[in-house]
């Protein structure tokens, strides 16, 4: 219980406030600013892997990271911007300018859906050399792990806390330290108001950090999904983590509500999009300890590839795809299993 606490000799935070790792001169350098560079630069060595894996052009993916990292950060501030305008017209920036993105600010859901639709843009262009099922695959997920370790930024910037934690039983338990820094007062009120606020940021960062290990180290790892689907699953997953930590906020907005039931949605239409063969036909090839999956009929796009100014991904064939005869005996057996069943089909 708080009231056997004796938090006089606790230093109450201001909601807001940052705690600085080193000073260069006059310059501080907040450790919100090291996680978030901490965080993409763990994730694109993810996405690396995968890519590298899969032998995708690593120019591609270069450019995909110089489109995604300032649209990123634009795009959350921007997500910031717009929120605070709603529900703060009056005092919209506390303590900070807007442009102050330095000092926290920063909205995830606007830091993932604008680079998501520039970089959909943009492999739309080279979707003759990277299939964008794999690339929404190796990227969105990854994205999870920037997450996790982004939070700790906001945890030293004293925000993305919840409610007051009036029994202790959610911050309590995971020590003193950690506790202290959760007695925060919101930067419009009094010092003497603050309060030990439940880690929200925490809770959000273990969430995080589980999704990515299941999505990245075990279904992308052994290629047990077809190309596409864990984006579903990372929009349906991180959907849910927003639905169950809205309620629990400091302050609930409504807005961050409908936009994670928006999220659930649109995962499980992608889930069903990339899982359901009835849009693409893949040959699953096995290879050293994992399931690759090679697109080996084209024929429902073939109407929209005549409308096309260039063609798309061609037709898997012996020579561009199969690097050994194993797999390209599984191809093959494949696509005759496919036509015996066809042949032994009743004509109506």
């Amino acid at each position: 219980m708080t009231s056997n606490i004796d938090f006089s000799n606790w230093y109450p935070f201001r909601e807001g406030e940052a705690t600085y790792l080193f000073t260069i001169g006059t310059y501080q350098v907040p450790i919100y600013t090291f996680t978030m560079l901490i965080g993409m630069l763990s994730a694109i060595l993810t996405i690396v892997f995968f890519w590298m894996r899969k032998k995708y052009s690593l120019e591609i993916l270069f450019t995909l990271i110089l489109i995604t990292i300032p649209s990123s950060i634009i795009g959350a501030r921007l997500w910031f911007i717009f929120e605070r305008l709603i529900y703060n017209p009056a005092d919209p920036f506390p303590n900070s300018a807007w442009y102050e993105v330095w000092n926290g600010g920063l909205a995830i859901q606007g830091g993932v859906i604008v680079p998501t639709i520039l970089n959909l843009v943009y492999l739309y262009f080279k979707r003759e050399l990277v299939d964008y099922r794999y690339a929404i695959s190796f990227i969105l997920p990854a994205v999870l792990l920037g997450q996790a370790i982004g939070r700790w930024g906001n945890y030293a910037n004293h925000e993305v806390y919840g409610r007051i934690d009036t029994t202790g039983e959610y911050t309590l338990i995971w020590g003193e330290a950690l506790a202290r820094q959760m007695y925060i007062y919101n930067a419009a009120d009094l010092a003497s108001t603050a309060a030990l606020r439940i880690p929200l940021f925490l809770y959000e960062s273990i969430l995080s950090l589980v999704g990515y290990f299941v999505m990245v180290w075990i279904i992308n790892l052994f290629g047990l999904l077809k190309p596409g689907t864990t984006g579903g699953i990372y929009m349906f997953y991180y959907g849910l983590v927003r639905v169950i930590m809205e309620p629990l906020r400091e302050e609930g907005y409504a807005f961050y509500s409908v936009l994670g039931y928006l999220m659930l949605a649109a995962g499980v239409l992608m889930i069903l999009y990339f899982e359901i063969p009835f849009r693409q036909r893949y040959a699953k090839i096995k290879r050293k300890y994992y399931f690759d999956y090679v697109i080996i009929d084209r024929k429902p796009y073939a109407w929209l590839e005549k409308l096309l100014p260039s063609p798309k991904i061609k037709s898997v064939t012996f020579e561009t795809t199969v690097e050994n005869n194993v797999e390209s005996t599984q191809i093959v057996g494949m696509m005759n299993r496919r036509r015996a069943i066809k042949k032994r089909r009743p004509d109506k």
